[in-house]
């Protein structure tokens, strides 16, 4: 373990970093490994049984020498959590198809649909679909918009194919 050898009583007696590379090499070692385990700086403070300073110093001389393992662990780091969080996401989309039979997007979809179902007749009912959703408000046309049930911009802006099958299915 990397210990208190480095503080300020053993540096005057001639052991620091520069003098004793394999103690640098061993809590480089030490911080590493901490970081690989996703442990906070106090906790590998903790594990090797130093001061948290001491833990700072040796990030802080390592991010200077640009240690390439140090980089590295940072970036698996930062992968593992976003695979944690995207894993999180796909359980919790897993568990409500299991409850309602569809996903999540698909029932926000159809929410969208029913609720917006008068002013999406009157679009499809409609000649000019264009001049149509140019009537609506603007928080209801970013809203469509947004949850892909109309596209396009400007003179292009039309009901998607998909919205289009869901009125026809209702009438």
């Amino acid at each position: 373990m990397c210990n208190k050898s480095h503080t300020r009583t053993r540096v005057k007696e001639g052991i620091t970093v520069k003098n004793n590379p394999h103690r640098y090499e061993e809590c480089r070692t030490s911080i590493l490994a901490g970081i690989g385990k996703d442990h906070t700086n106090m906790e590998i403070a903790a594990e090797m049984g130093v001061e948290k300073w001491i833990v700072f110093n040796y990030l802080k001389k390592m991010r200077y020498n640009k240690d390439p393992e140090l980089k590295q662990a940072y970036i698996d780091k930062e992968l593992r959590a976003h695979e944690n969080k995207l894993s999180r996401a796909n359980l919790r989309d897993a568990k409500f198809h299991h409850m309602a039979g569809m996903t999540l997007q698909q029932r926000n979809f159809e929410n969208m649909i029913n609720y917006y179902k008068d002013e999406l007749q009157v679009i499809f009912k409609s000649q000019d679909e264009y001049t149509a959703i140019a009537g609506l408000s603007k928080t209801v046309r970013n809203t469509l918009a947004l949850n892909k049930i109309t596209t396009g911009w400007g003179r292009n802006n039309q009901l998607t194919a998909k919205a289009r099958g869901y009125l026809l299915l209702d009438n």
